[in-house]
């Protein structure tokens, strides 16, 4: 399932210790699914808006041919398209990349 797809998963013993973390973010020309926004933007509680941890661009049905560079950032209620910074921000995604940019396809 692609849900899983970015977090790797460490079973040991018998016990069943296990330890997960969240994968790398895709290299040029891969797609990872559910890949959470939150990798991508934070909010700046002191400048109280949403920056861009990494060059993004989006090629999702909301928000197509939109890009922002890294520390762009974005106050609260602007618009990626058809959708605010904080619900684009509380999405979960398909993304790959070109190696300048982190390409959003789409997200739920």
């Amino acid at each position: 399932m692609k849900r899983f797809a970015v977090r790797l998963c460490l079973i040991t013993g018998i016990g069943g210790l296990s330890a997960c973390s969240e994968g790398s973010l895709p290299t040029i020309g891969r797609t990872h699914g559910d890949v959470p926004m939150s990798r991508l933007i934070t909010f700046d509680t002191q400048q109280k808006c949403y920056r861009f941890l990494e060059n993004v661009s989006f090629e999702a049905p909301f928000a197509d041919g939109m890009a922002y560079q890294q520390t762009t950032c974005l106050t609260e209620g602007k618009k990626i398209g058809r959708k605010t910074i904080e619900e684009v921000a509380s999405l979960h995604v398909s993304l790959t990349s070109d190696g300048e940019y982190y390409i959003v396809k789409g997200g739920y």
